[in-house]
């Protein structure tokens, strides 16, 4: 399953992307297995909080960085590399 993030928002605005296959990383794989985008909180109105746009395999949610939680800030993290 092809994974895509997207992270926006924050202070300064700076948009990071990332993208990652599950067929090609065990790892991905699992956390696609245990995140369930139905049941992701829409973001909060908090001010200069990073929105993260996450899609996997035409399924897609946004969530804030308050709502980023468990095997979905695993996922998160994971596709965005170090300081996602």
């Amino acid at each position: 399953m092809k994974v895509t993030v997207v992270r926006s928002g924050g202070f300064a605005g700076i948009e990071r992307r990332g993208e990652a296959d599950s067929a090609d990383d065990p790892l991905l794989a699992g956390l696609v297995g245990r995140v369930d985008l139905a049941r992701v909180p829409p973001p909060g109105r908090i001010p200069d909080q990073f929105v993260y746009d996450i899609s996997i395999d035409g399924r897609s949610a946004s969530v804030g960085e308050a709502q980023l939680t468990g095997p979905l800030r695993e996922l998160v993290h994971h596709v965005l590399g170090p300081g996602g």
